[in-house]
């Protein structure tokens, strides 16, 4: 059976040589059929996106969203010397109006300037905008002062505890305004906020990109506004997805430059010859236009984990070339026409070449199982991606190296100083197969300090943490957390179960009741509520200015029908602020609560927590359920840690069966994927013993490596089977397998694992680990198939007389 396909390869190696001209034009077109669609792709770093369409917790959040709008806010911290300065109140003033009027995208600004001041004046109900009145004199300013400070509502939202910061809130539109869609929606709210949660069902929500129109906007409005006497530090989810969008739109073509001059570099050196530099790169490139034309075709986008897929793809690409040219210069160099040194190397390393590229393949197929977005599309794309650099390098490269003038070249003595590596590769193997017990002793010694390190390795999904610890968002983000007591949000959703269930005293007060329980939920000194915001704080406000503003009347009216006065009052004072906190029906009630920002690992108990409050303190007919930012990200969290051991599962079934296939036995298959999994443990072990955590980018390293290190795995199986069936002793065959095929293991490696570590220039901190860690995974891989597996192979096969 082998023998025929490695025929089928010759033959198709002779066919691609001789209509070289239709193969390169046909190519070409293709490639340029998917090239056009380039310009479409997109970048998304929306941590709602990170989850399936179809995971509750996503529905739950388009749910809230549908409803109350979205959700994040961009926070603008305002230091002055004095926020009651007449000065300042102007400029800050200013500023609010200029953002209203010029930031794209804006649904609302909320400051001082237009917060909500409710109070009664002779026996009317006034709703107005904090400085509807601008104050002229000291005495004025002394007031406003007074009732700022007093009113517990702007506490922690629009100033600080001390009084000494304040804020401004911007919230943009939740979905693409460009058809008018909030005047088509004018009096239908309700019905569409009760239509079909999918995804195909609502409008288009603003894209990445013009996100990050609003918040270049912003900083740069800012930028001219900051002074001395006013500093400005702008921070909330929205700032987060931009920043990381920017970091990702300067690391990727900065990667792909990097990879392609070390892979120029590592084949100049292999080949000692311009084509050997020339036609990898020119595969591999067109294989990685093909698959993001495909990506953007199929209106797929960019993410933060995707963005390693380009520089992965030219690496793993290119050992497939690697493979198929140094065959070829070999045979070419020695006398052999084009077409018969074609031939040879493709029927010598076809099936190598494509069962390593089908278990790569089937490693990265196991991102499917991670039920994280971008994770899933890395898993759809990265194995496309691969199986078209496959095509490329089977179909496009015998046809470029039948059309280019190639030169012959004499053995000189940089073929020495070659012939002195893989005299090296072959004492390490065969040192090896010497001793075999010893390195399996070795390794099992190594492995058991692994699994102890292993067992130490903790979960996060830390997105700030993403980026550089020196990028302005950190400083930022801590000190509005402390200043404002939180720069993020949980939000619980609270069905009463029937119409105007929130007009409820009883209702009423069980929302007060948590006001006081839940505020008082901590996590260590990192974790706690710094504000709670719901319909009873608008409700205690009217009453208190229906009561000649008295503060004994800041409390929740007891009887239904006045509460329900007291509100159509606040509606018909003209303003729409209800809207945040309530359905139409009054059947839906909305409670916030205002966190600092810590890793996502330290939400789940809390949440636990809070929804626990909830349930206890509710009766047992209404509903709670929680989401906004803190609750997808806990549950991205969740994802993480399944994730993980589900995709390592399924590269592991999708792995073993083929090397089984190739082997020829089960005992052998099973004993082959011993140097595959080491790695992972070894890494793993690593980063127990150094303190690292696994993230959505470090749990890729085990479904990446595992599909790379079995390629060199496949490489050496393959020549071991072919010597040995010559010599009939498995030392022989290591060592004449290691002759032939050990230094474009080791380029093959080398281009990997100094590709990987091109990430590790990246200016985020994960990609920084995830680069470093999967270059270690590699270039441990290739030490453990130079020692373990031959050592393996000694001990598994019986040694027999020669077959020839």
């Amino acid at each position: 059976m082998r023998e025929r396909i490695e025929a089928g390869f010759e033959r198709f190696g002779r066919v691609a040589v001789r209509r070289r001209y239709w193969v390169i034009a046909l190519v070409l077109a293709f490639t340029a059929g998917l090239a056009v669609q380039l310009p479409n792709l997109g970048m998304e770093t929306a941590v709602d996106k990170f989850l399936d369409e179809d995971d509750p917790a996503r529905i739950l959040f388009n749910e809230f969203r549908d409803q109350f709008g979205r959700g994040e806010m961009t926070i603008i911290a305002v230091h002055p010397p004095d926020v009651f300065d007449a000065g300042f109140l102007r400029k800050l003033q200013r500023l609010h109006r200029e953002i209203e009027q010029t930031v794209p995208y804006v649904e609302e600004v909320t400051s001082m300037v237009n917060a909500r001041a409710t109070y009664g004046s002779e026996n009317e109900l006034i709703v107005e905008d904090l400085l509807e009145h601008f104050p002229e004199t000291d005495a004025q300013l002394e007031k406003l002062r007074e009732r700022v400070l007093a009113n517990p509502f702007y506490r922690n939202t629009m100033i600080s505890e001390d009084g000494t910061f304040t804020t401004i809130l911007v919230r943009t539109y939740l979905y693409d305004q460009g058809d008018d869609l909030g005047d088509a929606l004018a009096g239908f709210e309700e019905d569409f906020a009760a239509a079909p949660t999918e995804e195909s069902a609502r409008p288009d929500s603003l894209t990445g990109q013009q996100l990050g129109e609003t918040i270049r906007a912003l900083e740069e409005i800012c930028e001219r506004y900051r002074a001395d006497d006013f500093e400005l530090s702008m921070a909330g989810t929205p700032v987060v997805q931009h920043h990381l969008a920017a970091a990702l739109g300067r690391d990727m073509p900065r990667f792909m430059g990097l990879m392609i001059l070390t892979i120029g570099v590592v084949l100049f050196l292999l080949f000692r010859r311009a084509s050997g530099v020339f036609l990898p790169l020119l595969v591999v490139i067109l294989s990685v236009v093909a698959t993001l034309g495909s990506m953007a075709a199929s209106g797929t986008y960019l993410s933060t984990p995707s963005q390693i897929l380009p520089t992965f793809l030219l690496a793993v690409g290119t050992g497939a070339t690697v493979h198929i040219l140094k065959i070829f210069y070999l045979r070419f160099d020695a006398g052999d026409s084009v077409e018969d040194a074609m031939a040879f190397a493709m029927g010598h390393s076809g099936l190598p070449v494509l069962m390593a590229t089908l278990t790569t393949a089937g490693g990265l197929l196991s991102f499917l199982a991670a039920k994280l977005t971008p994770i899933v599309d890395l898993g759809l794309f990265a194995p496309l991606g691969i199986m078209l650099a496959l095509g490329y390098c089977l179909v496009l490269l015998p046809a470029l190296v039948a059309a280019l003038p190639l030169r012959r070249r004499a053995a000189a003595s940089d073929e020495e100083a070659a012939s002195a590596l893989d005299r090296g590769i072959m004492w390490v193997g065969d040192l090896s197969a010497t001793h075999p017990w010893t390195v399996v002793g070795l390794i099992a010694l190594i492995a058991a300090g692994s699994f102890a390190g292993a067992l130490r390795v903790t979960f996060s999904n830390d997105v700030l943490g993403w980026l550089s610890p020196h990028d302005p968002l950190h400083a930022a983000t801590l000190l509005i957390d402390e200043e404002l007591r939180g720069s993020v949000t949980l939000e619980v959703l609270v069905d009463t179960g029937r119409q105007n269930g929130v007009k409820d005293p009883d209702f009423l007060n069980s929302l007060e009741q948590l006001e006081g329980s839940i505020g008082r939920l901590t996590r260590g000194d990192y974790l706690y509520v710094g504000k709670t915001i719901a319909i009873t704080d608008v409700v205690r406000e009217i009453h208190k200015a229906l009561n000649e503003n008295r503060s004994e009347f800041y409390s929740i009216p007891q009887d239904p029908e006045l509460v329900s006065q007291e509100l159509l009052l606040f509606e018909n004072s003209g303003s729409d602020d209800l809207n945040d906190f309530v359905d139409a029906q009054f059947q839906l009630a909305r409670f916030t609560l205002k966190v600092p920002y810590t890793d996502p690992k330290n939400y789940d108990g809390f949440i636990d927590d809070v929804q626990a409050e909830f349930d206890r303190v509710l009766p047992d007919h209404m509903e709670s359920r929680t989401t906004g930012f803190m609750g997808m990200m806990g549950r991205t969290m969740v994802h993480v840690i399944n994730g993980m051991a589900r995709s390592y599962l399924l590269a592991f079934a999708i792995i073993t069966p083929l090397m089984i296939l190739l082997i020829g036995n089960l005992r052998g298959g099973l004993v082959s994927m011993v140097p595959n999994l080491s790695p992972i443990l070894l890494t793993l072990g690593v980063m127990g013993w150094a303190g690292l955590t696994i993230d959505m980018f470090t749990m890729m390293i085990g479904g990446i490596a595992i599909g790379v290190a079995v390629d060199d795995t496949i490489h050496f199986i393959h020549g071991f089977r072919r010597y040995y069936g010559k010599h009939g002793d498995a030392r022989a065959a290591v060592r004449e397998t290691l002759a032939t095929t050990g230094r474009a293991l080791l380029v093959t490696s080398v281009v990997l694992a100094t590709g990987f570590l091109t990430f590790g220039l990246s200016e985020m901190e994960n990609l920084y680990y995830f680069g470093v860690l999967t270059s270690f995974t590699i270039a441990t891989a290739f030490l453990l198939d130079i020692t373990v597996t031959p050592a393996l192979m000694v001990l598994v096969t019986p040694k027999r007389e020669s077959a020839g």
